[in-house]
């Protein structure tokens, strides 16, 4: 399959931008948790409203990307070592293809998801500036919940989101590997990702990337 092949980066997105918040700990307003919190609770209320059109949600969805993600940081993870021998044109036509690939993939399907609760039960510090954030997704038929870790990032008087683990499976390993099969299969270059990149969006084919959102047990 094409990259973002794998369901852990849709449930990663849903979790971050589709579901309902409940923070089980009180927290002062500008901490990682609390950041956490906020993010998916107000994400829940814009993306999940069914009278939105495509194109609407998936400006919303890249505004929330764009201002809870370290994109940049992300894109240049994913890459790896490809990312030192590309060219700047290169790096800054990938970091735009990336997400208008992550948007235009999921954006719409968020409308699909009915959602289930996730709830922020913990954070430690892992250095002077990144925080992770322990959180479970609450299921309904009796399952045990699920664990989402946020490894958020303070910049300033903010902070963003630049990495998760579901289940102790890091997104950012996850697409590196994904990210450097499809390199290997177009030519062993950045250019040749983006022109694979390019020809996906301009098809609007994006269904080998994106599979069905995870169906309730």
């Amino acid at each position: 399959m094409f990259l973002l092949r794998r369901p852990l980066f849709l449930l990663v997105l849903v979790a971050s931008l589709g579901l309902a918040a409940a923070s089980g700990w009180a927290a002062p307003t500008n901490d990682a948790a609390a950041f956490v919190s906020d993010l998916v609770g107000k994400a829940m209320h814009s993306l999940s409203d069914k009278a939105l059109s495509d194109e609407q949600r998936e400006k919303q969805f890249r505004a929330m990307l764009d201002t809870k993600f370290d994109m940049p940081r992300i894109s240049r993870f994913v890459l790896g070592r490809y990312w030192t021998t590309a060219s700047d044109q290169d790096k800054q036509n990938f970091q735009k293809l990336f997400e208008d690939y992550v948007v235009r993939a999921y954006a719409a399907r968020f409308s699909q998801y009915s959602g289930e609760q996730v709830k922020v039960i913990g954070a430690r510090p892992e250095s002077e500036t990144v925080t992770l954030v322990t959180s479970q997704i609450a299921r309904d038929n009796g399952a045990p919940p699920a664990k989402i870790d946020w490894r958020v990032r303070k910049q300033d008087n903010d902070y963003k989101v630049v990495d998760i683990d579901v289940e102790g499976v890091s997104m950012l390993v996850t697409q590196r590997e994904e990210f450097g099969s499809v390199i290997q299969r177009s030519g062993g270059t950045i250019a040749g990702l983006n022109k694979t990149l390019q020809e996906r969006l301009a098809s609007g084919d994006t269904s080998l990337a994106a599979p069905p959102l995870p169906q309730k047990q």
